[in-house]
Order: C-alpha cells, then sequence, then structure tokens
C-alpha cells in the first residue's frame, strides 16, 4: 500500500511541476489544415513548418470585444522577409463551445501583414488559426489571442477581495471567491449565485473559468455543481506565474435553462 501511495504521489507532483513549466512560457502550435492528417502525421508536418520557416506574429493590442472585430497578424519567412502573396483564412473559436466558431479570409495589408473582420463579441481566451497556402504549401499556424473587453466594460471589483456582482441583461451574478486573495496552488473555492429580478434562477450549468489576461497558464476550468436558491458551489486552484504577476479573471460562465448562455468576467488579484 506503502508504495502504490508513494507511486500516486510522484505522478501527481510531475503533472504538476509539467503544468507550471507549460504555463511559464508561451503557447505556439503548429497543424496542417487537415485536422485528421494532423492526428497522424503531426510530427511530420512540426518538422515541415519549421524547415519553411514560417511564423506568425499577432496583434493584440487593438484587439476588443465585440461584433466587428478587427483581428490582424503578420507573416514572416525563414530570413524574416514578410511572406506576402498567400491566401489566409482566420479561423477563431473559444474552449469548451462551439457557439464562437467562426472563420474569414484575410485580406492582404501588405508587408506580410494581413487582417480580417470577425464577430468576436466575448471577452477572454480565444483560440485562432491561421490558415496558410502559399506556393503550394499549405500549412495552419496557431495561437491563443487575448481579446480584451469592450471600452466602459468590465466589472470594476476585486473578486479575490470581497463578492462581487455582474449584470448580464436582466440576470445578475454573484461571485464569491475563498481564501480571499486566493493563494496559488492552494484549494480555491468557488461559489456563484444567479438571480434574475430577485428570484433564483434554478436549472442553470454554471462553470468558472480562470485566465491570466496577456499570458496563457493552461485551460483552468471549474465546474460547479448546483445546491439549490439558485447557487452552485465548486473548488479547483490557481497555478503560480512564473513572472510573479498576480493579476487574474474569473469568467463565469452559466448555460441558462432554455437555451442561452450568459458570460461575466471578474478581475481579482492573487496572493504573492
Amino acid at each position: 500500500m506503502k508504495v502504490v501511495i508513494a507511486v500516486i504521489a510522484t505522478v501527481v507532483l510531475g503533472v504538476v511541476a509539467a503544468t507550471i513549466w507549460i504555463a511559464s512560457g508561451s503557447y505556439e502550435r503548429t497543424v496542417v489544415a487537415n485536422p485528421y492528417e494532423s492526428g497522424i502525421h503531426h510530427d511530420e508536418d512540426r518538422r515541415r513548418a519549421e524547415a519553411l520557416g514560417w511564423t506568425l506574429a499577432v496583434d493584440e493590442s487593438g484587439l476588443r470585444a465585440g461584433p466587428e472585430a478587427v483581428l490582424a497578424a503578420s507573416l514572416s519567412g525563414r530570413d524574416g522577409s514578410p511572406l506576402d502573396g498567400a491566401q489566409v483564412t482566420f479561423r477563431v473559436s473559444r474552449p469548451g463551445t462551439v457557439l464562437f466558431d467562426r472563420s474569414a479570409p484575410a485580406r492582404s495589408q501588405g508587408g506580410g501583414r494581413y487582417a480580417a473582420t470577425l464577430p468576436m463579441t466575448e471577452a477572454g481566451f480565444w483560440d485562432l488559426d491561421v490558415v496558410i497556402q502559399r506556393g503550394g504549401e499549405s500549412l495552419t499556424l496557431g495561437k491563443w489571442v487575448h481579446v480584451a473587453g469592450a471600452v466602459g466594460e468590465g466589472v470594476h471589483c476585486d473578486a479575490g477581495a470581497r463578492g462581487c456582482e455582474a449584470e448580464v441583461g436582466d440576470l445578475r451574478i454573484l461571485l464569491e471567491l475563498a481564501p480571499r486573495p486566493p493563494v496559488p496552488l492552494k484549494e480555491l473555492d468557488v461559489a456563484v449565485r444567479l438571480t434574475r429580478g430577485g428570484a433564483p434562477v434554478a436549472g442553470a450549468d454554471v462553470a468558472v473559468e480562470l485566465s491570466m489576461p496577456g499570458m496563457y497558464m493552461g485551460e483552468n476550468r471549474i465546474a460547479l455543481r448546483g445546491g439549490g436558491d439558485g447557487r452552485h458551489a465548486g473548488r479547483g486552484a490557481l497555478l503560480r506565474c512564473a513572472s510573479g504577476r498576480r493579476e487574474w479573471v474569473a469568467e463565469v460562465v452559466a448555460r441558462l435553462p432554455g437555451g442561452g448562455e450568459a458570460r461575466a468576467r471578474f478581475p481579482f488579484q492573487a496572493a504573492e
């Protein structure tokens, strides 16, 4: 029995260490346009992409949530020269749902820069696939991008210090985190209450997604259990950022009975 426990503990520590290492860097992935072939020939396709020397840089400085979000990216070759004359398509999606899957052809702006207008109506992290066809080659370069909230949007409350509320239409969302402030690598209690017109909303499917603006820290989604009276609760944990940053966002995702989804983003500071 002691041997089994020791083995399990070793595996758990290894997973945590690997997760922390991944979170300390940036994410970039390269696949071919066909996702089925990508799963089978992943290593070969990655080597081919590296041999071509194609690189992708996404301009997130002006990227804000809205029905006509402007997404721009620059493509370059091995020698750093602009990758012009390509047919480029942007595909965007959000983790855990297909509701926001969109694609659009990108227009060339010269100098290896391409842009497209897409409905990216939710703030937070999005998956971006840039499909490139040029000179008989076809590759998909993928990145995570952060979409800021619309100007004037957001909850002006530190959810790491106290309970915070947000209104999404006629729905009121209350979020509470414990301990206050949340401590990285320690158990985090999450509680959400949904009300409409002062009455509890029953039958919703609720989760909280934890992210760090401007830095990918791995997908961290906490599914909450309904407890009646519009209340939902669950437990998770924060990773510790290797850079020392403490700014986080807890995004409440509520799939409502009868259809529809409501999201609210709550910024908070983690403990040092």
